[in-house]
């Protein structure tokens, strides 16, 4: 069993007739103080540490690669049933009179796998395994934030570094695991949990209309981005195939809706491919489809890695799409591909499993 199941856990220290506080204890050590093992719980007695030990895992994936840049750090764990899937870690530093780091975000998977085949993208290649649990999920966060804690300590104030800017966007679609990713969302938000902002977990969708239409339903008031990448039904199809039962309008309807009945700004990602997304007629079709929404555009140079045949866009073709866009009134930022050198860039997570077997 799994130390942060709650609901187990407050049953076995009922049913053991330990005191109640020490379930509370248990999960700070966990949440707060950042501790994945046991012999780091140091609030701990050493009877409750070893009966922890003989019947529950504290997390249920173990670190099979770790590939630390200045910018990223990547993770690949494996699965208790021996899959593999990886996280990235991005750090945002400034600049005032020393280099600071400015805040922490994590892209995490929810799937192993993925079942989308967007043309671009390495992962999409790999084909879906199966969901993420949801304890796989915030296993994911709880490993990330002790590394944290490891690596950075504590900030001046005395207080610990962890992880304040999450984004469901690396391996898998995570309105296909609906259930288990509204159920880490939940513990994400709560305080005496992780305590994250709303505003600071973003789901990304290529676009699952129903499912968007539960989040509606639900009132999961986390931030929502769309991987659109291009702006009409054709050329979307071409780049994600299971577009093909997505129709761009019926979408756009549903996404009008969802900013309707959260008051939440929509993101949009775009990928710049040289010489199929990039066109001065791309951007205009674009601006037809988003003009008046409340949305800001995220465009994401194509990652180029040796398994695909596409090319990235040239930073001026970049930079021009970039200025018709904003010279109609949309806002527009250029993505920094934060991750490249770890092969954990977007669109790059699962390359070496797929390089392997070429």
């Amino acid at each position: 069993m799994i130390l942060f199941d709650e609901e187990r856990l407050h049953e076995y220290i009922k049913e053991n007739k330990i005191q109640p506080f020490r379930e509370k204890q248990i999960l700070y050590e966990l949440y707060k103080n950042q501790n994945i093992s046991r012999d780091e719980m140091t609030t701990l007695s050493k009877d409750l540490k070893s009966w922890l030990a003989q019947n529950f895992e504290i997390i249920n994936l173990t670190l099979e690669q770790l590939v630390e840049t200045q910018d990223t750090t990547k993770f690949a764990f494996k699965t208790e049933d021996g899959h593999i899937i990886e996280a990235v870690l991005m750090f945002h530093w400034s600049k005032h009179f020393e280099w600071k780091l400015n805040r922490i975000t994590l892209c995490l998977s929810s799937q192993i796998g993925c079942p989308m085949w967007c043309a671009f993208c390495v992962t999409g290649k790999l084909g879906l395994k199966r969901n993420l649990d949801w304890t796989e999920i915030v296993s994911q966060m709880l490993f990330v934030n002790n590394y944290i804690k490891k690596r950075f300590g504590k900030k001046e104030d005395g207080t610990l570094r962890a992880v304040r800017n999450v984004v469901f966007m690396w391996m898998g679609e995570p309105l296909l695991n609906y259930d288990n990713v509204k159920k880490a969302v939940e513990i994400m938000f709560r305080q005496d949990r992780f305590s994250l902002s709303r505003r600071h977990v973003t789901i990304s969708t290529v676009g699952v209309i129903s499912w968007i239409e539960k989040l509606i339903s639900d009132k999961l008031e986390c931030m929502l981005a769309v991987s659109l990448h291009a702006p009409t039904q054709e050329l979307r199809e071409k780049i994600i195939p299971n577009a093909k039962s997505t129709k761009l309008d019926k979408l756009m309807s549903t996404l009008s809706m969802y900013e309707k009945a959260t008051w939440n700004r929509l993101f949009y990602e775009y990928i710049m491919i040289a010489g199929l997304t990039d066109w001065d007629q791309n951007a205009y079709d674009l601006i037809s489809l988003l003009r008046g929404q409340n949305c800001h555009i995220n465009l994401i140079p194509y990652n180029e890695n040796p398994v695909m045949n596409f090319k990235e866009s040239s930073i001026s073709a970049i930079n021009r799409f970039k200025e018709i866009l904003e010279k109609w009134g949309l806002t527009v930022t250029v993505r920094d591909s934060l991750g490249r050198e770890a092969k954990g860039a977007c669109g790059q997570l699962g390359y070496e499993k797929l390089i392997g077997s070429h």
